[in-house]
Formats: structure tokens, C-alpha cells, sequence
């Protein structure tokens, strides 16, 4: 008895193997391509969570200042109201810090407070300020109005492959404390 056998071998043509490898080659790029942007993406949050972080705090340090301050213009000569936003620098006279003046260091965009003659640095290495203003309102002591002080910056930030900047602004208003207990 002779048996025909039929070898029913099957498998993919070369034609097949390479269309599928093309078309696994076209989802891998196109997937590493959302990859890299993602991380990109995630870069750049991290560098605008850091300009923010690092802005924010510095202005809520400087307003928890003025607000229980008695503010003196620095830079303006003679001292009055500023609406302009043309101050560059701001010194107030604090209950217990004494003479405090905030100023920005034009060369390397670092933002300084000296307080008792010594200068302290508030921005941190990350970021660097391009602008600080300051407007000033209410200062002339005839006019019997609150002083406001509002506070203009830009932050960026000094590594990475963007540079972000964020405008920063806030308005505080400068409470006499001795005028609110004696009334």
C-alpha cells in the first residue's frame, strides 16, 4: 500500500514578512515620535512649575513685608507716587527688619533684599528676573489715602531648552498698624 502524503506546510511569503515589517516600523516611529514629545512636554512643565514655584514665593515674601511696612520710594527723587510703574526698587521701613529695599541686580537678573546692611539673593539658581516694578500709590502723606504698591515682574527660567517667562503681578496694600490699634 503506498500512501500519498501531502506535506500541507503553510507560512507567511516574503511578501507578507515585509509588509508587516513595514507597517510595525511605521507604528514604532510614529509611537517613539509621542514618546520624545511627551518627555518634551514634561520638561517644559517642570521648568514652568519651577519659574512659578520660585515667583510666586518670592512676591508673597515681599508683600507680607510691605503690607506691615511704612513704604519709602528708593529710586525716585523727590519721593511720591509712582503710577507709571517707573520704580525700579522699593524701600520700606518694617516694624522689625527695620529699612528693608528690594531691588533686581540688572547683570544677572538676581532679585535682592537688604535688610541691617546685609544683601541677601531671593531668586534661586534656576530662574533669573528681566523685570521688577514697582507702582506706587497713596504715599503722599496729604492725600489721606491707604499706600497700595503694585509689584510687576517677569520670570524665566536659565536652563533648559526652552526659555519660558512668566509675568508676575500683585497688589499690596500697606496697612499703619499704629493708626489701627489707636483708633
Amino acid at each position: 500500500m503506498n500512501q500519498l502524503r501531502h506535506n500541507n506546510q503553510s507560512g507567511f511569503t516574503l511578501v507578507e514578512v515585509l509588509i508587516t515589517s513595514f507597517i510595525f516600523s511605521i507604528i514604532m516611529l510614529s509611537v517613539s515620535g509621542l514618546f520624545i514629545s511627551i518627555l518634551a512636554n514634561e520638561r517644559r512643565a517642570f521648568a514652568a512649575q519651577a519659574i512659578q514655584e520660585n515667583g510666586l514665593f518670592i512676591m508673597e515674601l515681599m508683600s507680607r513685608e510691605i503690607r506691615v511696612s511704612q513704604i519709602r520710594a528708593a529710586d525716585q527723587n523727590p519721593p511720591g507716587d509712582s503710577p507709571g510703574c517707573t520704580l525700579t526698587s522699593l524701600t520700606i521701613d518694617h516694624p522689625v527688619n527695620g529699612t528693608v529695599t528690594y531691588s533686581l541686580n540688572g547683570s544677572t537678573g538676581v532679585l535682592q533684599r537688604t535688610a541691617g546692611g546685609f544683601t541677601s539673593d531671593l531668586t534661586s539658581s534656576t530662574v533669573s528676573f528681566s523685570r521688577l516694578n514697582f507702582c506706587l500709590l497713596g504715599s503722599d502723606p496729604t492725600d489721606q489715602k491707604q499706600v497700595r504698591v503694585a509689584i510687576l515682574a517677569s520670570v524665566r527660567n536659565k536652563t533648559g531648552k526652552d526659555i519660558l517667562t512668566f509675568n508676575l503681578e500683585t497688589a499690596v496694600t500697606s496697612r499703619n498698624l499704629e493708626s489701627e490699634f489707636t483708633r
